[in-house]
């Protein structure tokens, strides 16, 4: 019982900082000038690179901290405050808004292409260029590393079995990424705008009680290391 609510809590933390649905316009403005076999195929390498990415800061994460001599709670603490500022913004609409900037922006200006040989090998070639900032820090962000290194460093203590449900929930979360991107045209279409604004604000609510769990669980740690016995 104790695995699954560690479970459920990281999924609903990097399902909300990876948001599928609401960086779905970020994911068609920086494929816009792509055929859409090539989208697709930009789709499935862009969830292979988050996998990598997530398990680097996944395993390495604690080693890092301790490298620059940050605890885990102060991380925390700091991890809380950026995923609050986070969820603040998608509650208030300023991350669709800036959506909205980059599609009148850069959305009108791709070039399309005629005809494609290869449909990954052009892929691979086009995903290097929209990596900064379409996988980082849209889909990977200081938010959803953090949240990363965080229920890492809780499964490792936990151990058993914690450690491997952990990486099931974060492959779930990149497969999802996955599938909304390889099929961006018909939700957005489904969605249409409104919808989508919907779903970010519902889930920059839900990601802004999990930031202040987060909050309050590095303090009371910092609290608990600092509080002197009475004898």
């Amino acid at each position: 019982m104790e695995n699954l609510a560690l479970y459920v809590a990281f999924f609903g933390a990097l399902f909300a900082l990876a948001n599928p649905f609401g960086n779905l316009p970020f994911f068609i403005t920086y494929t816009a000038s792509l055929t859409p076999r090539v989208q697709k195929a930009t789709a499935v390498l862009l969830s292979v690179f988050l996998v990598v990415f997530y398990g680097i800061f996944f395993f390495a994460g604690d080693a890092i901290l301790k490298f620059f001599g940050i605890s885990m709670p102060a991380f925390q603490i700091a991890g809380g405050i950026i995923v609050l500022i986070i969820a603040l913004s998608m509650v208030s609409g300023e991350h669709t808004e800036r959506q909205k900037e980059i599609m009148h922006v850069d959305g009108d200006g791709g070039i399309k292409k005629e005809s494609l040989e290869e449909d990954f090998e052009e892929a691979e070639a086009f995903l290097p260029k929209v990596l900064v900032p379409l996988g980082i820090p849209i889909y990977a962000g200081p938010g959803a590393l953090s949240v990363v290194v965080m229920y890492g460093n809780k499964a490792f203590e936990t151990g058993g079995g914690a450690v491997i449900g952990a990486l099931i929930v974060m492959v779930a979360i990149c497969l999802i990424v996955c599938i909304v991107n390889f099929l961006a045209s018909p939700i957005r279409r489904g969605l249409g705008d409104q919808g989508l604004e919907i779903l970010v604000r519902i889930m920059g609510l839900i990601l802004a009680a999990i930031a202040v769990t987060l909050f309050i669980e590095g303090l009371a740690a910092i609290n608990s290391t600092f509080t002197v016995p009475v004898a």
